[in-house]
């Protein structure tokens, strides 16, 4: 009851005074520091969904507005509910307190495919196969030393690796073998057989891994940082890239030997910010062909 009292004799005091009390703002999202920061955080928003627009027609894909990761096809956070519906179906007739909810009945989010694991090699007993073949010999055409006469492994061992791809060549030898036949024929023939040129070949694998990437510059950017390398170092250059199409090619073989995990796809914009790192962009071979098709540009 002598609160409104008390205030007036406040304010006279206050009058008779010439000073004035006043309090700072009591609700944290009233503070200008809050307000500074919302603000900053909507012009991100917005640099974002124009870089990475989710609501584009032509293209459906869901994505990471962000990092520009694209969802594979095991995301299924967009039917939670329908998700959610189908663990609750699984749940009837079951007793409460001895189900538990299996981590492959979740929905999936983009952070759940941070990264694909490679297939992994399928083991063969050996024994087995052994005995499988003593039945081929006895009942087929083959005779038992015809089986014999091989190694018992699911592969030939002379082409392939213990993983199952093919065996790296031996650039060594094949050195060694243009060198013998370089020396046993004359300076002259050389010469004249090798056209002079002053125009360098680069391998744009190794010219990928060569430059180094910024964080927090665009991909058009990064593209042109490798074009001025070539131009600054070489002058004159041409640049042989593998291709990594997902179609079958020669050196499947070798990007399977190089790849253990997949970084997601992302989708490659020439305004867009690169995030994350260098090697784990590079480990997925739609992402590699994405920038030399820029860099190509």
């Amino acid at each position: 009851m002598s609160s409104p009292v008390c205030s007036e004799y406040n304010i006279a005091l206050q009058d008779f005074n010439h000073h004035a009390f006043t309090t700072s703002e009591q609700h944290k999202d009233s503070t200008e520091a809050r307000m500074t920061r919302d603000h900053s955080d909507l012009r991100k928003l917005k640099e974002r969904v124009q870089t990475y627009n989710p609501f584009s027609a032509d293209d459906e894909s869901f994505r990471n507005i962000v990092t520009g990761v694209e969802a594979t096809q095991n995301v299924n956070v967009d039917d939670l509910f329908v998700v959610g519906q189908r663990m609750v179906d699984k749940l009837v007739g079951q007793l409460a307190f001895t189900w538990s909810f299996k981590r492959k009945d979740k929905a999936k989010t983009l952070g759940d495919a941070s990264a694909v694991k490679i297939s992994t090699e399928e083991s063969i007993d050996p024994a087995l196969l052994f005995q499988r073949l003593i039945v081929i010999s006895r009942a087929g055409d083959l005779s038992l030393g015809d089986v014999l006469e091989f190694e018992l492994s699911p592969f030939p061992p002379s082409l392939f690796e213990a993983s199952g791809v093919f065996r790296k060549p031996d650039k060594a030898q094949l050195a060694r073998a243009i060198e013998e036949l370089a020396n046993k024929q004359s300076e002259t023939a050389i010469t004249s057989d090798i056209p002079k040129t002053e125009s360098y070949v680069l391998d744009g694998g190794s010219l990928i891994h060569r430059v180094p990437w910024d964080k927090g510059t665009t991909y058009d950017t990064i593209a042109n940082c490798y074009a001025d390398f070539a131009l600054r170092n070489y002058d004159t250059a041409t640049v042989v890239f593998d291709g990594y199409q997902e179609t079958p090619s020669t050196k499947d073989s070798t990007h399977e030997r190089r790849q253990h995990r997949q970084h997601p796809l992302v989708s490659v914009t020439p305004g867009a910010v690169f995030r994350g790192t260098k090697d784990e962009f590079l480990s997925r071979g739609s992402n590699k062909q994405a920038l030399i098709n820029m860099i190509k540009q």
